[in-house]
């Protein structure tokens, strides 16, 4: 499973439906499905701690239609024990993938520490990724940014 990305690159450059809190809903992603069966689609991103501890959550969220597969679910948090736990719920939904958000510029969500925050916290977003990748066999991807403060630093994994 780990070899998604290399296997859907093989068929040419992979087109992305951008995932966007408040508008990358289902029925949007399936709009989107219907005009081009071969768009990957992410989801609105949702707390990894919120996918750990809400039954609700898990229950609204994680079950999707056939036409979104392949689905990519987007979690954020700052948590990395957190990220490895929801990775192995969102495992049993058949997700096709794992975003992790590091580029939300939202004040609110970078003042918290998550989205964008991470890139000032290089430690944390590094284990993050570490820990949530040997926890599930699901692909992971990063949304980022080029860097926190436009100085253009790079974290490299």
């Amino acid at each position: 499973m780990k070899d998604f990305w290399k296997k859907l690159s093989e068929k040419g450059p992979i087109a992305f439906l951008s995932p966007m809190d408040g508008y990358t809903d289902s029925a949007y992603r399936q709009t989107n499905k219907l005009i081009n069966k071969d768009v990957m689609v992410v989801s609105e991103f949702y707390s990894a701690d919120g996918l750990v501890h809400s039954k609700f959550l898990k229950d609204s969220v994680l079950p999707h239609k056939d036409i979104e597969k392949p689905l990519i679910i987007q979690i954020f948090g700052k948590d990395p024990e957190m990220f490895a736990r929801a990775g192995k719920i969102i495992e049993q939904y058949n997700i096709a993938g794992i975003d992790i958000n590091m580029g939300c510029p939202a004040k609110k969500v970078v003042k918290s520490g998550h989205g964008s925050g991470l890139l000032i916290n290089q430690d944390t977003a590094f284990r993050i990724v570490e820990t949530i990748n040997k926890a599930t066999k699901l692909p992971i991807s990063v949304k980022t940014r080029l860097s926190f403060d436009g100085s253009g630093n790079l974290i490299e994994f």
